[in-house]
């Protein structure tokens, strides 16, 4: 069945929301609408997934929304999981528990965890697959910590890896220099809409019906793919990392709607139970600010000659089959994330802290190398910066630290599909070797 098939059939089976539409800066236009499964519809059959979950080891390396929603959804289907995190408040209730419950219509029962631990080499240790569930922010000292545990042939992907994970995630190895030839990759998004109830239990909203992943270099993409898929069929290869790097819609949606409506940051510190799509985002920010981030994201990804650019429409399209011809439409109609409760502070829930340096920042800075006017996304960094007093120009991912200055688009085209990655310490012959991690 090609696209234009599936879309017409999912429309058929949909039926209409009616809303405010964007058609005006205030809301006040004419009506649009956005449409929504009737129906709950499972993301994947069952049936294609989990053929190698009596073989093949995963990691998780994070215990947060992400991490624990991961471990326990492949528990269930049998995967042996290894959960891994910094923080004791994490892992301390699953280790208690045993494993995590999953909650949802998605997927509901008790994933029981083979191995909790707070000791990273202890994690790593033998895994075939090594997902990391954790902010952007956590990639480089992730990099740092796992240089000297990884091993050959191992699969490490990033979930996600916002804008120029993987080429930072690399550079931090080579730094430290990594004597292991592993594969690396990252996701475009996260898989889940996912959100904790307790210390031991996690509500699955939705898995999303489509989502693409790209190994660093792309010509690794099969060695990625061929576990990853065995957890998530929906999973498909991107061109490469650029692709799925500007594909990321988090700087879209996330930062400007937390700078630019503060005021249910303050009601929400003061008890309201205000939620982030229903209560934070308005007409005029999803019409003035986040249009204009897309718009000039997708310039970006176009400049670099990127095959596959998803706008934010085509992301809820292909992520929860939302379909819908503006952004507040679509957002307020997707009833799988109307429940996420609304930050508290302006730097809760990694909105700020997180998209603003590793997804605005780099797109910025490739707008600069590529000749690509970026002044919406400019303005958010700037805003970010001042309200928040960090320089996040001087903080964030830049063309140059992903390891890609000084290259035509040529050049970075061919670097992020064709360069080795791994083992690069052994041309020089000085690798980290501890023989007691072995």
């Amino acid at each position: 069945m090609d696209n234009e098939q599936m879309y017409s059939d999912i429309l058929d089976e949909l039926q209409t929301w009616q809303g405010t539409s964007g058609g005006s800066a205030t809301g006040g236009g004419t009506k649009a609408q956005a449409t929504y499964a009737s129906g709950f519809e499972r993301a994947v059959d069952p049936s294609r997934r989990a053929h190698r979950a009596d073989t093949l080891k995963v990691s998780i390396l994070g215990g947060g929304n992400g991490g624990m929603a991961m471990a326990g959804h492949m528990a269930i289907l049998g995967y042996e999981i290894t959960i891994w995190s910094p923080f004791s408040w994490e892992v301390e209730p699953i280790e208690e528990k045993g494993g995590v419950s999953i909650i949802g219509s998605e997927v509901s029962g008790f994933g029981k965890i083979a191995k909790v631990t707070r000791s990273l080499d202890v994690a790593v240790k033998g895994a075939d697959l090594i997902m990391i569930c954790a902010p952007a922010m956590s990639h480089k000292p992730y990099a740092s910590m796992l240089a000297p545990l990884l091993r050959d042939g191992q699969v490490v992907v990033l979930n996600p890896g916002r804008t120029g994970g993987s080429l930072e995630f690399a550079r931090t190895l080579t730094r430290f220099a990594c004597s292991a030839r592993i594969v690396l990759g990252e996701t475009q998004t996260f898989i889940y809409a996912a959100e904790r109830t307790d210390a031991y239990t996690v509500k699955i909203l939705k898995e999303k019906f489509r989502m693409r992943a790209a190994a660093l270099p792309a010509s690794d993409n099969d060695l990625m793919m061929e576990p990853l898929r065995d957890l998530y069929p929906q999973i498909e290869p991107a061109q490469n990392v650029l692709e799925t790097g500007l594909n990321n819609v988090a700087p879209v949606v996330h930062p400007g709607t937390v700078l630019l409506n503060t005021s249910v940051l303050e009601r929400t510190a003061a008890g309201e139970p205000l939620k982030f799509y229903q209560d934070q985002v308005t007409p005029t920010i999803a019409t003035l600010i986040m249009g204009k981030l897309d718009q000039e994201k997708q310039a970006v990804a176009r400049a670099l000659g990127l095959k596959e650019v998803w706008s934010l429409l085509d992301w809820y399209r292909e992520s929860y089959h939302i379909v819908g011809d503006n952004i507040f439409d679509v957002i307020r109609a997707n009833p799988y994330i109307a429940g996420f409760t609304a930050p508290s502070h302006i730097l809760a829930q990694n909105h700020i802290l997180d998209d603003v340096p590793n997804s605005l920042v780099p797109i910025a800075d490739f707008g600069r190398v590529l000749g690509v006017p970026t002044p919406t996304v400019d303005s958010m960094v700037h805003l970010a910066s001042a309200m928040c007093s960090i320089d996040w120009w001087e903080q964030g991912r830049t063309v140059s630290g992903l390891g890609l200055g000084g290259m035509s688009v040529q050049h970075m085209i061919e670097h992020v599909e064709h360069t080795a990655l791994g083992g690069k310490c052994s041309e020089s012959g000085v690798c980290r070797a501890f023989g007691f991690y072995s």
